[in-house]
């Protein structure tokens, strides 16, 4: 009977995207999951491993804890690291590269303590060898994730390699793309049906649509990746990976997916992305103005990231969000919609009472995520949501 190892686990994502990775993770078969503070923890064994990175559509990276120890100094720092038994998780011919998080008095400084890290690893390989790993920061066939917190250093190796939001498809993004898994995570908080059709009026590089695609035909976003970092490791197991792969489930109906914007240089990137990732037959690409846009639909979901103010003045934003608020009144009617923006001022200018509010981060920018229920008829007709705090 094989023996099965179970492993404790991490799910790295953005702030406020906790709640939405731990349900993911429950029921892709996760145990003992644990939020955090920008990551969840959970067990699994390689095979949920190998699932976590193929499957979650909120994770950035899936880390896998290695070992932990106090340390006073950067020499006790230097001698943990060199004392960790690294060939059994890499060999002369893997390339590496330590990615390191530090807030400590002991490393002022993240690279220093990368670059401390990375010599006690050639000094351990060329004492035991005499020869040593090359360091690649840009390619690495293994990556270590190092945390320092105070006098405590955490060290995992990171088996996704490239961040999880890089799913393969984006070869254009015209300037200020919306991050996969921030658009992945909005969508599954808007509460939208797959069933029902899904609008995305000012859809850019085309993220949110493609997304919804991929939730709606049930296609892991990892499916498209040409590799990850564990598979490199000298425990993979291609065979498992395989099965893996080769059991994955498409949903066999046609979603309606609608994506409009107002430039068709972006619509032309948007249709691109979308061939790139397999679904765009699912997605019927318009060019208009927000205001003119009428999809033949009568009820779904709408999703919206409007630009946020910082390339236009503020009566130039006022006046756009404005129009978003009238087309959705006038177009929209019987709809629910849902707003992402860092600009609280403007978003009030949409006119439109807020049922639920939820507070994300879009990079570095604490954004409001409003949804909005767009009533049929006049508002006496129907009993308005108390609006979330």
């Amino acid at each position: 009977m094989t023996n099965i190892h179970v492993h404790e686990l991490i799910a790295k994502t953005f702030s406020g995207l906790e709640p939405i990775l731990a349900d993911e993770l429950t029921k892709l078969g996760a145990t003992d999951v644990l939020l955090g503070k920008r990551m969840v923890s959970f067990k699994g064994d390689d095979a949920l491993l190998y699932k976590a990175n193929i499957y979650l559509r909120t994770a950035l990276r899936i880390l896998k804890p290695l070992c932990s120890s106090p340390v006073k100094n950067t020499d006790q720092y230097y001698q943990f690291f060199r004392g960790i038994e690294w060939e059994k998780y890499m060999n002369l011919h893997h390339s590496f590269a330590i990615d390191t998080v530090a807030n400590s008095k002991i490393f002022t400084n993240s690279l220093y303590a990368a670059q401390l890290a990375k010599d006690a690893i050639v000094d351990r390989f060329r004492d035991k060898y005499h020869k040593r790993p090359l360091v690649d920061t840009k390619q690495p066939k293994v990556l270590i994730n190092v945390h320092i917190s105070g006098e405590q250093i955490n060290v995992s190796l990171d088996s996704s390699g490239e961040t999880l939001n890089k799913r393969g498809y984006r070869t254009a993004d015209g300037g200020a793309p919306l991050n996969e898994v921030l658009a992945a995570a909005m969508i599954l908080n808007s509460g939208w049906d797959p069933k029902t059709p899904f609008i995305d009026p000012m859809t850019g590089s085309g993220t949110l649509a493609i997304e919804a695609a991929l939730i709606a035909r049930n296609i892991p976003p990892g499916m498209l990746r040409k590799n990850f970092a564990f598979q490199n490791w000298p425990d993979y197991n291609k065979e498992l990976y395989t099965k893996i792969i080769d059991g994955i489930e498409l949903a066999e109906f046609r979603p309606k997916i609608f994506a409009n914007d107002i430039s068709p240089e972006v619509i032309e990137m948007a249709k691109k992305n979308a061939q790139n990732a397999l679904v765009s037959s699912f997605i019927r690409f318009n060019n208009e103005s927000i205001t003119e846009y009428k999809p033949k639909a009568k009820e779904g979901t709408i999703i919206i990231n409007p630009p946020y103010g910082e390339r236009l003045k503020p009566n130039e934003i006022d006046l756009l969000y404005s129009e978003i608020g009238t087309a959705l009144k006038l177009n929209f009617s019987g709809m629910r919609a849902w707003i992402l923006s860092s600009n609280n001022d403007a978003l009030k200018k949409i006119g439109l009472r807020p049922y639920k509010k939820l507070q994300l981060y879009n990079g570095g920018l604490l954004c409001w995520y409003n949804g909005f229920e767009l009533f049929d008829g006049t508002f006496r007709d129907h009993k308005y949501p108390e609006a979330a705090s």
